[in-house]
């Protein structure tokens, strides 16, 4: 099974949220993820184990992380929302490597790391609360829509008979 979006549609979702940071060292990280085809490919083909478990599943939950917290920042200026999109892409590259290969890449960016490496957490920021609330947020939408899918299947199997 794949995700039902066009990988195209995923990608401009990413690529939207990409342009709308302003700082120009987030800019510079995500290129280098951006840029790497095997990087790219991986995350096209990746499940995310949270729901989305089929291929292109976590590149699916990334476009729609990302869309989340533009939504979000619409309503919350405060919020740092160059930092916010850099993390939830990097969630998305990152689920690609090992833990280290990621930390390696994020070594010199040490306001992302707690992002992606929860023990790296000294308090809760703003923008961390933000974070988890929308992993939850759209992982339990994606659950009520799977199940809701689920139930009109039935209905129709059952009209059917």
């Amino acid at each position: 099974m794949k995700t039902p979006y066009a990988k195209d549609f995923l990608w401009h979702q990413l690529q939207l949220a990409y342009s709308e940071i302003r700082k120009p060292k987030y800019r510079t990280l995500l290129k280098q993820f951006f840029e790497d085809e095997l990087l790219k490919t991986r995350l096209e083909k990746k499940a995310d184990y949270r729901g989305r478990n089929y291929e292109g599943g976590m590149l699916e939950a990334t476009a729609s992380l990302v869309s989340l917290a533009m939504c979000m920042y619409d309503n919350y200026p405060e919020i740092d929302i160059d930092l916010l999109l850099t993390a939830f892409i990097l969630y998305g590259f990152c689920s690609t490597l090992t833990k280290r290969e990621c930390y390696e890449r994020l070594k010199d960016y040490p306001e992302v790391i707690p992002f992606l490496f929860k023990k790296k957490r000294k308090k809760p920021s703003l923008e961390l609360s933000v974070f988890d609330a929308l992993i939850k947020l759209d992982n339990k939408i994606f659950q009520k829509l799977q199940q809701k899918r689920k139930s009109l299947r039935e209905e129709l199997s059952d009209g059917k008979r």
